[in-house]
């Protein structure tokens, strides 16, 4: 399939504009305190007002497995976990658009999301979004599926997405 070739390509130039070295910057600041927090205490921390915390959640999943001399490669590794889970998702992107159009316009959906200029830029910041868009594009994916069990699962992925943004609860009560 070509979703193979779009994926590579994708990440490709996310990786080409991706810019290593460089500190994380406001929201993601924030997620990135919550996660080392998380990954050095191994519980969730009390002393913050984080409301959506499944992305610091995740990627102190990944503070704890990787093992860097510095801060500054520990924040490379969120903005990387944000550049591969925003090329992920061109996955369920096509899986969406087949379900409304012939599969060479689906093709034309996923290859538009993985070459849109402001997600390629949106996943290289390391805040949440990437994981929200997946969350929320599988939610959907599952919930238009003829599949019971899908659409009772795509509940299980709209709570995930509402605890990574709280712009999730939208989706829920349309989904109700």
């Amino acid at each position: 399939s070509l979703l193979i070739p779009i994926a590579i390509i994708s990440f490709l130039i996310k990786s080409y504009y991706f810019e290593p070295d460089i500190a994380l910057t406001f929201d993601s600041l924030k997620y990135f305190f919550y996660a080392t927090d998380i990954s050095i205490s191994g519980n969730l921390p009390e002393n913050y007002f984080l409301a959506n915390n499944l992305w610091s959640i995740f990627v102190s999943v990944f503070f704890q497995l990787f093992q860097f001399e510095n801060t500054i490669q520990y924040m490379d590794l969120q903005k990387q976990l944000s550049m591969i889970l925003s090329t992920i998702t061109i996955i369920p992107i096509y899986f969406l658009c087949k379900k409304f159009f012939k599969p060479k316009y689906a093709i034309l959906g996923a290859l538009i999301f993985a070459l849109e200029p402001r997600l390629i830029h949106n996943s290289m910041l390391g805040i949440t979004e990437s994981l929200y868009i997946l969350l929320g594009t599988v939610t959907l994916l599952f919930f238009l599926s003829s599949n019971k069990k899908l659409i009772y699962i795509s509940f299980l992925f709209v709570g995930l997405t509402t605890i990574t943004r709280a712009e999730g609860q939208i989706i829920f009560f349309v989904m109700s």
